[in-house]
């Protein structure tokens, strides 16, 4: 186990001096040292971090996470239990090919502990969690593959210490990989807690902790759903500071037990960076070229509630683009777009954040999404039903991990640089698919000397970047400038060139779209269709690739104005939108140890 040093240590020895980085005499390991002068710990005052590099102890200044649950730290007695079973040590070293050095370094416990399946106590391996000196958390394992863990723990990173203050990090989905990367030499290896699960807090718990890491090897089990969460990880990370490794023996452990240390070294040499590097040959696209050649196009992003009728057919979004949706102010453009990004993430497992400065306070905007996800008005009306504070509570439990809202604080001008990195910290921290940006004129340039021409052509570079780059979708909503009336004094529907600036609003974005709201019945003389009045028209007007939509094509949906829902067809949806029946897959989840072997287990 890494030694830890007191942060107060550190700073009263570096007290006085100047630097944000100082090389001092490290206070764990000078004294048994021949030259006991010589600095070898190093101190990073700015980043809060140190680190000897002869006896590898560590130190670091915390700081609050972004967002904190309560939690409860286990007993601080771990130690006692230091000694393992000759057997326990014997069949690890056999089966799982780890020695007892290793099951040392990592602290490996042994200790008899409650299991609830078992409804006893009986003897368990234990992982500790350690938080610098403190263990946060347990995970315990039974010769009879129970598991369980301490109640209310804090969730992080398994073996979180060993990447502190290092420029490269291994993640891994399990305590026993973690063990046979760090038999094999990495040992600043981490693991997930809990498997293939998702979990924003062990996310936000540990942002400070490796915020500075500047690459990750994504060492997650070799199948569909390891694969998954590595892009998942990849996408929270950047891709571009992550490689993907793989185990034909599907995780870390397994390769080892099959092939040995030169198997596990080998895959780790040959891992491969994710394919938003920017710069690919033929081969990097050759799966995906016959994937296309057997099964046709690539998948687009769209809801699938046949309340939307055939929008599919006219627009629809993927992952890396950026979308503007224009349309005059009070026609619905974001309502519409609220709506539909409600129905991706719950057709899609995604995740969202709106940045909507017009709507204020962000709890009233929150009753806005209640209503469409509930189907129900939110305030009293003797002409509908009012949702139930169950009804809160349910949307409560659906958008707490789904949904999020961003806002500048302390009163401050939000910039576009401002936003976009609240956003990057956002797909870190949280996990974030889709960004909407609600308006574009309510953020401040980030050069103010610019003209506008460069500055808007200059904020829409940077945020066709930011989706490509994190593999994001972005929604951006912009306000046309002063509109045409026709003959009869009705403003005419705008386009993406209609938009107040700049046409690299229709030159740069991916698809574009315009909503318009009707307000008396019209006769549509190129289809023939006849459009009732308030009946809200949805256009597409850019699309980058043809399979995503067509130009120029409309849908027409009706507005309930209880719910803030739009739909065709004669009948509203009523059911809340996480009940809504039509055809979904949903991702099996995994427990968070592996339950997949078969031979005898731990010898207790």
């Amino acid at each position: 186990m890494k030694t830890i040093i007191p942060w107060s240590d550190i700073e009263n020895i570096t007290q006085g001096k100047r630097g944000k980085t100082l090389k001092i005499v490290c206070p764990q390991c000078s004294h048994t040292r021949t030259n006991k002068k010589d600095r070898a710990l190093s101190v990073n005052l700015e980043k809060g971090v140190a680190k000897c590099h002869y006896c590898e102890a560590i130190s670091f200044r915390k700081s609050e996470p972004l967002e904190l649950k309560p939690y409860k730290l286990p007993k601080q007695d771990w130690k006692n239990y230091t000694q393992l079973d000759d057997n326990v040590v014997k069949w690890i070293e056999t089966k799982r090919k780890i020695t007892q050095k290793t099951l040392k370094d990592l602290g490996i416990t042994q200790e008899e502990y409650y299991q609830p399946q078992a409804g006893q106590k009986v003897q368990n391996i234990v992982f500790n969690y350690f938080e610098l000196d403190q263990v946060v958390n347990k995970k315990y394992r039974t010769s009879k593959k129970n598991f369980t863990q301490t109640k209310d723990g804090k969730s992080i990173f398994y073996n979180l210490n060993s990447v502190i203050d290092n420029d490269e990090a291994y993640i891994v989905e399990g305590e026993f990989d973690v063990l046979a990367m760090h038999e094999c030499g990495y040992k600043n290896t981490i693991s997930l807690p809990n498997g293939a699960n998702d979990h924003d807090d062990v996310w936000i718990n540990c942002k400070q902790y490796i915020d500075s890491i500047k690459k990750f090897y994504i060492c997650t089990d070799n199948d569909s759903q390891g694969n998954a969460v590595a892009d998942r990880i990849a996408q929270r990370l950047g891709k571009y500071r992550c490689v993907r490794v793989l185990f034909p023996e599907k995780d870390a452990n397994g390769q080892l037990i099959a092939k040995g240390k030169s198997a596990v070294i080998k895959c780790v040499n040959q891992a491969q960076y994710f394919k938003t590097q920017g710069t690919f040959n033929v081969d990097d696209l050759y799966e995906d070229i016959l994937q296309i050649y057997d099964s046709g196009l690539p998948e687009t992003i769209y809801p699938k509630g046949d309340f939307f009728g055939d929008l599919k057919d006219a627009y629809s979004v993927m992952r890396g683009q950026l979308s503007i949706v224009t349309g005059i102010p009070s026609h619905g453009k974001s309502n519409f777009i609220e709506w539909y990004v409600m129905n991706l993430i719950q057709d899609h497992n995604m995740k969202a954040s709106f940045f909507s400065p017009e709507h204020h306070p962000l709890s009233l905007h929150q009753t806005i999404f209640m209503e469409k996800f509930v189907g129900k008005t939110f305030w009293e009306n003797p002409h509908s039903p009012r949702m139930s504070k169950k009804d809160i509570k349910d949307y409560r439990d659906w958008a707490n991990e789904r949904l999020y809202l961003t806002s500048a604080e302390d009163g401050k001008s939000p910039t576009w640089d401002w936003l976009l990195q609240t956003f990057k910290e956002q797909i870190f921290v949280y996990g974030i698919d889709i960004f909407v940006v609600d308006a574009f004129n309510k953020l401040e340039y980030n050069n103010k000397s610019q003209n506008e021409l460069t500055s808007i052509r200059e904020v829409l570079t940077k945020l066709t970047i930011f989706a490509q780059l994190n593999d994001v979708v972005v929604f951006l909503i912009a306000h046309p400038r002063k509109m045409t009336r026709d003959a009869n004094n009705i403003y005419q529907m705008p386009g993406l060139y209609d938009i107040s600036g700049s046409s690299d609003f229709r030159n740069i974005c991916h698809t574009g779209a315009c909503v318009y709201r009707h307000f008396q019945p019209v006769h549509n003389s190129e289809t023939g269709a006849e459009i009732e009045k308030d009946q809200v028209e949805f256009k597409t007007q850019k699309v980058k690739f043809n399979y995503q939509g067509e130009i120029g094509k409309s849908v027409l949906f009706k507005f309930d104005t209880t719910t803030g829902r739009y739909y065709t067809g004669n009948v509203a949806p009523k059911e809340r939108l996480d009940k809504i029946e039509y055809e979904q897959v949903e991702e099996p989840k995994k427990p968070f140890f592996e339950t997949e072997e078969t031979e005898n287990d731990l010898p207790f």
